[in-house]
């Protein structure tokens, strides 16, 4: 793209694209324009990166206006334990998914675009608490700018997709708008296709095949969304007393002190040790000690001083 430009100005070109907002990407546009070459053959570049940086100057200031004046912004706070985007093309079924495995009740209809501004369910799974949002249809033009940042800063991106044809366009078009999330392929209403479609669909293990109408497949597909989230759930217990309903949620590979602290912040100090109850444990009731590693569903039982 550039003649002679050297490792900063490719580093800030990085960051530019997988910048998550306006402010990140003028700081990143004008890492990029300092970086740059700057002689005769490189002006039109030059002229370029900074007539794009007047148009993000003016975007910030309309945000800016939009927050004091107490307008609509799509901003969403994340809740819970994680936070999941549903992405998908105009009557893909992410309204009904979200209906069918969370508390939300978003307009239902079989005309497309019903959805005009994201929706938000609160997905259980095992006692993790996932926020599931659904943005609304992709229109493949500057409109879904303000839905990709929100996806962009989500902890995991699900495609929702009725054909192979549509999941390739879907791929091709976020590869473009460099949104790297770790995602989660899903193919709706498989009610409606035929025994070959079906049969041609098991040559993709990787896509978790579901029908959001009549429920085939929903219970794996929110244990899918666990497992691609990297966590893990673990309970803990007191000495003669059963494990609590609620777990803590951890992420994969966490140990022992990671889920004292994540408590109370002077456990790890005052341990003197732990038992086991669980995948990790080489016994039930194995005593271990801070470094140990846990797995999902185990259960511990925290000795203090």
């Amino acid at each position: 793209m550039t003649t002679n430009a050297g490792p900063e100005f490719f580093i800030a070109q990085s960051k530019y694209l997988v910048a998550q907002n306006t402010e990140e990407r003028i700081r990143c546009m004008e890492e990029m324009i300092r970086a740059a070459p700057h002689h005769k053959s490189s002006e039109n570049m030059l002229a370029k990166f900074k007539g794009k940086l007047a148009k993000l100057k003016k975007e910030a200031e309309r945000e800016k206006k939009v927050k004091k004046g107490g307008g609509h912004s799509n901003a969403i706070k994340k809740e819970g334990d994680a936070q999941v985007v549903m992405l998908g093309f105009a009557n893909s079924g992410k309204s009904a998914l979200l209906t069918a495995v969370t508390n939300a009740k978003p307009k239902i209809s079989e005309y497309p675009f019903t959805t005009i501004r994201p929706e938000i369910g609160t997905l259980d799974v095992g006692g993790c608490k996932i926020q599931l949002i659904e943005i609304p249809p992709l229109s493949e033009n500057e409109g879904d700018r303000e839905w990709i940042s929100i996806a962009r800063v989500s902890d995991l991106v699900i495609l929702l997709v009725t054909s192979l044809e549509e999941l390739m366009r879907m791929s091709n078009y976020l590869k473009k708008q460099t949104l790297l999330n770790k995602r989660l392929i899903v193919f709706n209403k498989i009610d409606a296709l035929s025994k070959a479609e079906l049969d041609k669909l098991k040559a993709f293990p990787s896509i978790t095949r579901i029908s959001a109408k009549t429920g085939e497949g929903l219970d794996a597909f929110k244990e899918k969304v666990f497992e691609q989230l990297g966590l893990i759930r673990v309970h803990t217990k007191e000495p003669g007393k059963k494990s609590t309903e609620n777990p803590v949620i951890l992420e994969k590979g966490a140990n022992i002190k990671a889920m004292a602290i994540k408590i109370r912040k002077d456990y790890p100090e005052r341990l003197l040790f732990a038992k086991v109850w669980g995948k990790s444990a080489k016994f039930p009731g194995q005593s271990v000690g801070l470094e140990h590693k846990l797995e999902d569903k185990d259960v511990i039982e925290l000795h203090l001083k």
